[in-house]
């Protein structure tokens, strides 16, 4: 597996009734923030928009990239309602760790 890809792909609705956009990597994410509407990014797409090209440059994970930009999907409300993880994955944090009572 590349090291820029992501161990499971962020599920993303730009707006509703539009089709569900799949991000799997640190490029691609990188291509969806610079895409994204102009005047509306807040320190959180700054945040995920510093951590990819971190991890693109080798100085940070793409764990810690994709965490970045789920944050700041949800915190925009356009990660999808269908994304789920396995089992094991512990969604609070977006983490993955196993879920033990």
């Amino acid at each position: 597996m590349d090291k820029l890809q992501f161990i499971l792909p962020i599920r993303i609705v730009t707006e509703w009734g539009a089709p569900v956009t799949e991000i799997y990597s640190v490029e691609e994410a990188l291509t969806f923030l610079d895409n994204y509407p102009k005047g509306r990014e807040s320190p959180v797409y700054q945040r995920a928009l510093n951590s990819c090209f971190a991890a693109g440059a080798g100085e940070d994970s793409a764990d810690n990239a994709r965490k970045a930009l789920v944050a700041f999907s949800r915190m925009m409300g356009i990660l999808a309602k269908d994304s789920a993880g396995p089992a094991w994955w512990d969604r609070s944090d977006d983490s993955f760790k196993p879920l033990v009572n």
